[in-house]
């Protein structure tokens, strides 16, 4: 899963497990593949954190304000966007509560819902358990 790595800074594990999973399930219908993948990464409760993965991109969608911009999933950059749903998984594990609340905001361009940080929140703390930590620490650049 090296794919989304590139010179400027060094995802995690758990953010590769996130992005890809996130970008092939916007693609619907995502890859058998990258669902098993996601699931035996999350151990017992993969099956679980996929579903809840699924009920955020569907929040999104039902209560986004925008569009949200996503990368294809073998690209090594990120959008803006991208960054922002990393930066609010990284919230949530971190028990960032403001700062979560603040990045859906932005993703959705209005007041999320509370189901979407709630989704998060279950994600994030299925990857925590696991030692898959999420980080927002890369610069932002410009998908190609």
């Amino acid at each position: 899963m090296d794919d989304i790595d590139d010179a400027a800074c060094r995802f995690s594990q758990g953010d590769r497990l996130l992005l890809r999973t996130i970008r092939l399930l916007a693609l619907q219908p995502a890859c058998n593949g990258a669902k098993h993948h996601f699931e035996a990464a999350c151990g017992l409760a993969g099956r679980e954190a996929y579903r809840t993965l699924g009920v955020f991109m569907e929040q999104l969608r039902l209560n986004g304000q925008r569009r949200i911009a996503l990368s294809v999933p073998t690209a090594r950059t990120l959008t803006a966007d991208e960054e922002a749903i990393l930066a609010a998984f990284a919230a949530a594990q971190n028990d960032d509560y403001r700062e979560l609340e603040t990045r859906l905001a932005d993703l959705t361009a209005a007041r999320p819902p509370a189901s979407l940080g709630g989704a998060v929140c279950l994600v994030a703390q299925v990857f925590t358990m696991q030692g898959l930590m999420i980080s927002s620490e890369c610069p932002v650049r410009a998908a190609a």
